[in-house]
């Protein structure tokens, strides 16, 4: 009989003794942080690039459209790829690399530029380099590296019992970095802007050219900080057990990658080491076999097509939002009771000095995107956008993100994804309507704005979080990078969906209103799809009650406030009464209880077996 279920039960555990790692939290949250700068970086510096380097056409009618596309595309194979080497080459051997593609990616932007330019007589200019396809083919290797972060390892180093804190802790990142982005534009722009004596209000000419051109390139910098803080910290966590104790099948080493970080004066269980010989011939058809026999052999196909969809409707409304882009918060904030000021004689259509050059160059004042003031700065744009970025989308998402951390482990999770999907939807008839209510009254969209804030924070509690800490908890470990990989990619397929369909019809009030009407149905089938996820907790053993260790059924859905659940032969899960029933902490299940391998299921023939390795009871001092 195969010894491998039983051995890796054993390495397991030991982890699960264990308590909040934060070690485990700073090595996964410090590229997550950089990763996500990134991203939300750009949204911050694309005025600026419009207002320094006008695209002309070169990159077809909409240059930012073409670059989010191809970011987006990047971001894909990168969750494909990294999801399915991480189970093929292990977690560790991939974790720092997609920070190093990042930092190169980063490093690349910066240094783009026009190369030597010659004027034109109609006041254009030739360039050496076409600084736009060269920002494309960075931002496409950047999107790479930001898809291949991913959370599988610390899904698997948490213990469980904090294992939906640490996920929705280290997906807490984003938010942060939806509040660092803008900060750091706006100290950028001022201390750049003052080191060359430039006021917010004075008409733009080459030396606002200068200024700009360097805050954009600072901004971009500072995600480097971050991820090679990140690399040097992930050089200091091993390989998971898990990977060497399921997919690997060699307990011994499993536990070593265990004491190595969880260095405790006690364990549980050690080691005596035997001899093991690395298993790799034959691996990867094992584990190609493998996969294709647990999709058939359980409910995985399922559950990976829900998943993947609820991820591919969330990218849909999330991105349909458009709350980073320059041109919907600009949205938000027009007022249509103010008639429109025609441009002042001294506004300068390009810094070149020339305004007949938009007849060649309609892109040209692109960058202005305040559809009430034409005549303004570009000092002022950027300004405006990292205001109004931190106003509707930074404080909603933080305060969402911190409520998660506190209820994660209190509610279950897809109830929390079927709640909030629910809310979400309402809050989109909502917010749709009144801003299109407002739009044809002449009135200003304040009471809009607050529901784009409140929309944040649903959305931050819910799918946002909550379907990225499902896809890393419900599937098998041999196969979680893998299938994780998948239903990222698919969300990010309705991301590139709905940018193409903001790129064809624009931002403006109709336009946004007509758009969050449309998502109103697609949230209501999200949250009706989510009852098809599979509970990932269960109620706390009540004291008292003696419990079979490693047996524990699910939360029914019909438990009551006062419910109780059997937990093997002789235990019962108890929900408390009152407020206390309504605010008890849920139990996580172990990631081995949410999805059993074939080999635990006694479906096994094709596993590569456990290597031997013998555990006693023993104190270490």
């Amino acid at each position: 009989m195969d010894p491998g279920p039983q051995r890796a039960e054993e390495v397991v555990r030991n982890i699960d003794t264990e308590s909040f790692n934060w070690q485990v939290f700073f090595v996964n949250a410090s590229g997550f942080l950089a990763s996500s700068y990134s991203l939300f970086a750009t949204n911050v510096i694309k005025p600026a690039l419009y207002f320094v380097y006008p695209p002309c056409g070169r990159l077809g009618p909409d240059a930012g459209l073409v670059i989010d596309e191809v970011t987006l595309v990047g971001t894909a194979l990168g969750m494909l790829f990294a999801g399915h080497f991480a189970d093929l080459w292990g977690r560790k051997k991939l974790y720092g690399l997609e920070l190093v593609i990042l930092i190169s990616a980063t490093i690349g932007v910066m240094q783009t530029s026009e190369g030597f330019l010659v004027s034109n007589p109609d006041g254009t200019y030739r360039h050496s380099i076409d600084f736009w396809a060269a920002i494309t083919w960075w931002r496409f290797f950047l999107g790479i590296g930001i898809g291949a972060e991913e959370t599988v390892i610390a899904a698997e180093w948490s213990p469980t019992k904090s294992r939906g804190r640490m996920l929705a802790a280290v997906y807490a990142m984003q938010a942060v970095a939806r509040l660092l982005a803008p900060l750091i534009g706006l100290a950028a722009l001022r201390i750049a802007s003052a080191s060359h004596g430039i006021v917010p209000d004075a008409p733009d000419d080459d030396s606002s050219r200068l200024v700009i051109d360097l805050f954009w390139r600072v901004v971009t910098g500072i995600a480097i900080v971050p991820a090679a803080f990140a690399v040097v910290l992930r050089r200091t966590i091993p390989e998971t057990p898990r990977y060497y104790a399921d997919i690997r099948r060699d307990a011994a080493r499993a536990m070593r990658k265990y004491l190595k970080l969880y260095k405790r004066k006690k364990q549980p269980l050690v080691v005596v080491d035997k001899e093991v010989t690395e298993t790799t011939g034959g691996e990867k058809t094992f584990w190609y076999r493998g996969a294709w026999r647990y999709l058939r052999s359980t409910p995985a196909l399922k559950n990976l097509t829900v998943i993947s969809i609820l991820w591919l409707i969330m990218d849909i409304s999330w991105y349909g939002l458009s709350m980073e882009s320059p041109s919907a918060l600009s949205t938000l904030w027009h007022d249509p009771s103010i008639p429109t000021r025609a441009a002042s004689n001294s506004d300068t259509a390009s810094t070149l000095g020339s305004r007949a050059i938009q007849d060649v160059c309609p892109e040209y004042d692109d960058w202005r995107t305040d559809p009430g003031n034409p005549d303004i700065t570009i000092s002022r744009v950027l300004e405006n956008n990292a205001t109004r970025s931190l106003l509707v989308v930074s404080i909603g998402s933080l305060l969402g993100n911190i409520a998660l951390v506190v209820l994660i482990d209190r509610f279950r999770r897809k109830r929390i994804l079927m709640t909030t999907f629910i809310l979400q939807g309402l809050l989109f008839a909502i917010t749709g309507g009144t801003l299109l209510g407002t739009y044809e009254a002449h009135k200003n969209h304040l009471v809009t704005t607050v529901f784009f804030g409140i929309m944040h924070f649903v959305f931050t509690v819910g799918p946002k979080t909550i379907i990225l800490v499902l896809a890393v908890e419900m599937f098998p470990t041999a196969y979680r990078g893998t299938f994780y990989g998948i239903a990222a990619a698919v969300g990010k397929i309705g991301a590139i969906i709905i940018r193409g369909v903001i790129g064809w019809s624009g931002n403006g009030e109709v336009a946004l209103g007509r758009r969050l009407l449309g998502f109103v149905g697609l949230m209501f089938l999200a949250a009706a799809i989510s009852c098809l996820l599979p509970d990932v907790q269960h109620l706390p053993r009540e004291a008292g009650h003696e419990v079979e260790e490693g047996v524990g059924s699910s939360v029914s859905d019909g438990a009551s406030a006062t419910g109780s659940e059997t937990d093997g032969p002789r235990g019962v899960r108890v929900r408390r009464s009152g407020w206390r029933g309504f605010m008890q902490r849920l139990e996580n299940k172990t990631l081995e209880e949410i999805a059993p391998s074939l080999t635990e299921r006694g479906e096994g023939g094709g596993d590569v077996p456990m290597q031997e390795a013998v555990l006693q009871p023993h104190d270490v001092h």
